[in-house]
């Protein structure tokens, strides 16, 4: 499945749109959390909210956007008892493969800090990186669905996010 999520990617990356348009936009996510297994808390649904600051580009290697990420998984059992839920305030740089296309993939690198609710069972508030990628589909020119993937390492407490949403355009 990984191989394949992988490809279609690769593939999608020869269409992408214009990112250059718009100076600021948000989002809107819906997301799920697959917790690691040293964790103890169960996977479970949450919501987000981004705001990313955009940079003309020119080149594939120069950053796209700088986006401040806020994430919050709902209260969640943990496997051995008591339940917790999860914060996760983030800044994130964002690549962008642009071409004239309604489809857009990016890259994902950033850091962060997470806080639960209930620290228990040697789970622990504290930092953690991310790294992954996703694709923004342009519904109309100030507004994208997006979908994204990413893996966040903090030691023991790590976690891989998924999330599906909007995001509006604004201030050319």
């Amino acid at each position: 499945m990984k191989k394949i999520a992988l490809a279609l990617l690769c593939a999608l990356g020869l269409q992408a749109a214009d990112h250059d348009l718009y100076t600021h936009s948000v989002q809107v996510v819906g997301e799920y959390s697959f917790n690691s297994d040293d964790m103890y808390l169960k996977d479970g649904l949450g919501w987000g909210l981004r705001y990313a600051y955009n940079f003309d580009t020119v080149n594939p290697w120069e950053i796209g956007a700088v986006q401040f990420a806020f994430d919050y998984q709902f209260d969640e059992g943990y496997v051995v008892g008591g339940s917790s839920a999860v914060y996760r305030w983030g800044v994130n740089a964002l690549w962008y493969a642009d071409n004239p296309s309604d489809l857009t993939p990016f890259a994902l690198l950033g850091l962060g800090a997470q806080f639960f609710t209930e620290e228990e069972h040697g789970v622990k508030d504290g930092l953690f990186g991310a790294v992954g990628g996703g694709v923004e589909y342009q519904l109309r020119g100030d507004l994208d669905l997006v979908a994204e993937g990413k893996f966040l390492y903090g030691g023991d407490e790590s976690a891989f996010v998924t999330t599906i949403g909007f995001k509006y355009n604004f201030g050319q």
